[in-house]
């Protein structure tokens, strides 16, 4: 049985405060070197992937814009003749959506939403957390835009009401929301047990994330980790609570902490299972 790990970055894999994962640095590269494989699946940018791939010293495969795109695939079956990446049947380039977002938004709910890209150096800062290259790094969206919402559920819902109706989404990360086409991170769950499958592993699928926009990736594994938020309540997921595993402790120490957790509990199975 193959182990394959998907998962968030900001707050879950990444600290909430630093964005660092320097503490379990080492940790990682053990489950690497062990034979698991480990998908990051986040709303960032493909440059911020390829910069989190840099800064772990692997070309790990990944999912961005909540899967938009999911690059280094050749990594998950070490067929070096397949094709590098995939883009979702569902990704809107970001022009696209921001001519759909102008012309069928409502000027009320408009009046709502305080988009990135509007705001000005100092706010974009503020919004994520760091400034200079990594800064513009995060604003090089191709198939989303971010944007805060400062209304109530039900002009929220009125708003998913309209943006489905236009084959758009607004999903909500740890600090902003992401407009984009009807894409997310679960959308490759089923991709990467094919890919395993055909070439002779049984994977087993670990979702780790903290977030509502991580909820159908977690569901569509075969054991969810939850990791806690500070100052936020606990994500809540539909999964049985045998195949739900809850850190004791915020990113990154409670990600190491939960997936060591799953893993043990699929090794525990398999003895079980095979004696």
């Amino acid at each position: 049985m193959k182990n394959i790990i998907i998962t968030d970055l900001d707050g879950t894999l990444l600290s909430h405060s630093t964005f660092s994962f320097k503490q379990i640095h080492s940790d990682i590269l053990s489950l690497l070197d062990s034979g698991t494989l480990i998908v990051p699946a986040s709303s960032k940018t493909k440059t911020e992937m390829e910069m989190f791939c840099a800064e772990l010293g692997r070309n790990v495969p990944f999912i961005y814009e909540n899967g938009a795109g999911f690059h280094n695939i050749q990594e998950i079956t070490s067929e070096k003749s397949s094709k590098p990446f995939t883009l979702s049947q569902a990704a809107i380039n970001s022009e696209n959506i921001w001519e759909i977002w102008c012309e069928s938004v409502t000027e009320e709910l408009k009046n709502q939403c305080l988009f990135v890209h509007e705001m000005n150096v100092k706010q974009q800062a503020d919004v994520f957390g760091f400034t200079g290259q990594k800064l513009e790094n995060a604003l090089a969206r191709e198939y989303s835009l971010n944007f805060k919402f400062l209304g109530n559920q039900i002009q929220l819902q009125h708003l998913n009401y309209i943006l489905s109706a236009k084959n758009l989404t607004a999903q909500q990360g740890g600090r902003l929301m992401t407009l984009s086409g009807k894409h997310n991170k679960a959308d490759y769950c089923n991709l990467i047990r094919i890919k395993q499958k055909s070439f002779g592993f049984e994977p087993f699928l670990v979702g780790v994330g903290d977030s509502e926009n991580d909820s159908y990736m977690l569901e569509n594994c075969d054991i969810a980790c939850i990791i806690p938020r500070p100052h936020k309540p606990l994500l809540s997921i539909s999964m049985p609570l045998e195949r739900t595993i809850i850190a004791g402790n915020i990113a990154p120490l409670g990600w190491l902490e939960a997936v060591r957790k799953a893993l043990n509990l699929n090794h525990i199975e398999e003895t079980l299972r095979y004696g």
